[in-house]
C-alpha cells in the first residue's frame, strides 16, 4: 500500500513511519508534507522519498497522491487542520488514517463524518486505546455478562505534571483556539471507550473545570520568561526546561522540540522555541483539571475525572454492575484487571480475581500499550481487506466532549444529549 505521509512530526515519523520501516505490512511512505523544513528533511530522508514527493504544503501533497494514484493517506498535521485535510483525502479517493480529534469543532466533526459517509474508503480514527490487550480484555470481560448489567462507572485519566506541562502548557495543545479544548484533545480516548466498553450512550452530562495552576500569578518571584534567561529557582523547579529536555534521554519528550536530537541543536531550540518557556509565562489556556456527570442510557451513570498533577502516567477505573465490581489500573509500570464478585467468599476474604492480559504475538512493549501498533495493523488490513466501519461510531466521543465543553463554559449546566445530538 502507497501512502502519502500529512504532518511528520512525532506521530507521523515516530509511530507510523516506524511502522512502515520496520514492519513487511507492504505499508510504504511515497510521499510526505511538513511546514518543518528539518522534519521534511528527516522523514523523506528515512524512507527514501525523493525531493520532488516531499512538499511544505499538504495541499500538494494530496494532489500529487491523487495524480500518482496513491493508496492512502495519514493525517497527523495540527488538530485545526483534521477537518480540512480528512475531507481533501477522501476527495481524493484517498483511504484515511486520521489522527483524533476528527476536528476541533463540532461543525468539523459534522463536515468529516458527512465526507466519511459519502465515501466508500476506509477511515479510521487514532483511537488507539481500543486496540490495547489491556482494553480489549475489558470490554470482553463487560459483553461477558460477568457484572451483570452495569450500574455506575469511576473513570480517572490522570496526566502526569510532566506530560501535562510538556504538551498542554508549553506545547501544541496549550491553547482551545490554535488546537482543541482538553476535554478533546487528550479525554476523547476516554470518551470513546466509555460506549466502545460498555454499548451504553450518555442520555445527559454536566462538567466543571479550570486551570488551576500554570498560570503567571503562580511564577516563584523572579523567574524570567525563559528558563535559560536565568532562572532563581532553577535546582528546584520540576519544570525547569534543561532538566527535561538537555538529558542523555533523546526519545520523546525532547524529541519533540527538535527534529535535530544533538544536544547543540535541543539547547538553541530552547533558546527560541515554545519549549524552552517558563511554564508560568506561557499562553496556555486549556484546563488542569475537569470532571463529568454522566447519566447513561438503562439508568446507570458515570464520572469522569482528568487532571495534569499526578505523579505518575495512567488511568484508573472501576465499574460496578449488579454481579460484580471491576477495578482497573492502566498505566507505563501496571496494567492490572481485578474482578471482585459479590458473593459471601469474596465479601468475607475481600479477595478478588485477577483477569489475566495476554499480549497479541509482537505487541508486547509497543507504544500506548500496544495499542499504536494494534491501530496500524488494523488500519492496513482494512484497506488490504476492504472492510470499512460505521463512520458514525466516532462521533460520539466527539459530541460528548463537545457537550461537556459547553456546560462548563455555563456554569456546569446540564446538557441533554439527544438535544445537542438533534441541534446544528
Amino acid at each position: 500500500m502507497n501512502a502519502v505521509m500529512l504532518g511528520a512530526g512525532n506521530r507521523g515519523f515516530d509511530v507510523y513511519g516506524r511502522y512502515a520501516l520496520e514492519h513487511a505490512s507492504g505499508l510504504c511512505f511515497v510521499a510526505v508534507a511538513d511546514r518543518n523544513p528539518a522534519k521534511l528533511e528527516r522523514f523523506g530522508a528515512a524512507h527514501n522519498i525523493p525531493v520532488s514527493a516531499r512538499f511544505l504544503d499538504w495541499r500538494e501533497a494530496v494532489r500529487f497522491a491523487q495524480d500518482q494514484q496513491l493508496e492512502a493517506a495519514f493525517v497527523c498535521l495540527p488538530d485545526a487542520l483534521h477537518d480540512d485535510a480528512a475531507i481533501a483525502c477522501l476527495e481524493a479517493d484517498l483511504h484515511v488514517m486520521l489522527e483524533k480529534p476528527a476536528a476541533n469543532t463540532l461543525a468539523g466533526t459534522r463536515r468529516v463524518l458527512r465526507a466519511m459517509d459519502a465515501s466508500s474508503r476506509v477511515v479510521m480514527l487514532g483511537y488507539v486505546l481500543r486496540f490495547t490487550p489491556f482494553f480489549q480484555t475489558l470490554q470482553r470481560v463487560i459483553q461477558s455478562g460477568a457484572l451483570g448489567q452495569v450500574v455506575t462507572m469511576d473513570w480517572r485519566e490522570n496526566v502526569s505534571s510532566m506530560h501535562y506541562a510538556h504538551s498542554y502548557v508549553r506545547g501544541n495543545w496549550r491553547n482551545v483556539l490554535e488546537s482543541s479544548p482538553m476535554i478533546l484533545a487528550k479525554c476523547s480516548h476516554d470518551l470513546d471507550l466509555l460506549s466502545w466498553l460498555t454499548g451504553l450512550q450518555v442520555t445527559r452530562a454536566s462538567s466543571f473545570s479550570g486551570l488551576q495552576h500554570f498560570r503567571a500569578e503562580h511564577a516563584p518571584e523572579g523567574a524570567p520568561r525563559r528558563c535559560l534567561e536565568g532562572c532563581p529557582v532553577a535546582e528546584t523547579c520540576a519544570f525547569y526546561a534543561p532538566k527535561v529536555y538537555l538529558t542523555d534521554n533523546t526519545g520523546w519528550p525532547a524529541s519533540v522540540i527538535s527534529a535535530d536530537s544533538s544536544l547543540d541543536a535541543r539547547r538553541a531550540a530552547l533558546g527560541t522555541g515554545p519549549y524552552g518557556r517558563c511554564v508560568y509565562h506561557c499562553d496556555n489556556d486549556v484546563v488542569d483539571h475537569q470532571v463529568a456527570v454522566m447519566e447513561l442510557t438503562g439508568g446507570a451513570s458515570a464520572t469522569f475525572a482528568m487532571h495534569g498533577h499526578s505523579g505518575e502516567e495512567g488511568r484508573t477505573l472501576r465499574i460496578d454492575g449488579t454481579l460484580a465490581t471491576l477495578r482497573g489500573v492502566f498505566s507505563a509500570t501496571k496494567q492490572e484487571l481485578r474482578l471482585e464478585r459479590h458473593d459471601v467468599e469474596t465479601a468475607l476474604s475481600g479477595a478478588g480475581e485477577l483477569i489475566p492480559i495476554e499480549a497479541a504475538p509482537g505487541m508486547s512493549g509497543a507504544g500506548h500499550g500496544g495499542g499504536d501498533l494494534g491501530l496500524t495493523q488494523a488500519f492496513v488490513e482494512a484497506v488490504q481487506q476492504g472492510t470499512r466501519a460505521d463512520p458514525t461510531q466516532y462521533l460520539e466521543s466527539h459530541l460528548l466532549a463537545f457537550a461537556l465543553e459547553d456546560s462548563r463554559l455555563n456554569g456546569g449546566r446540564v446538557v441533554d444529549l439527544e438535544r445537542f445530538r438533534a441541534s446544528e
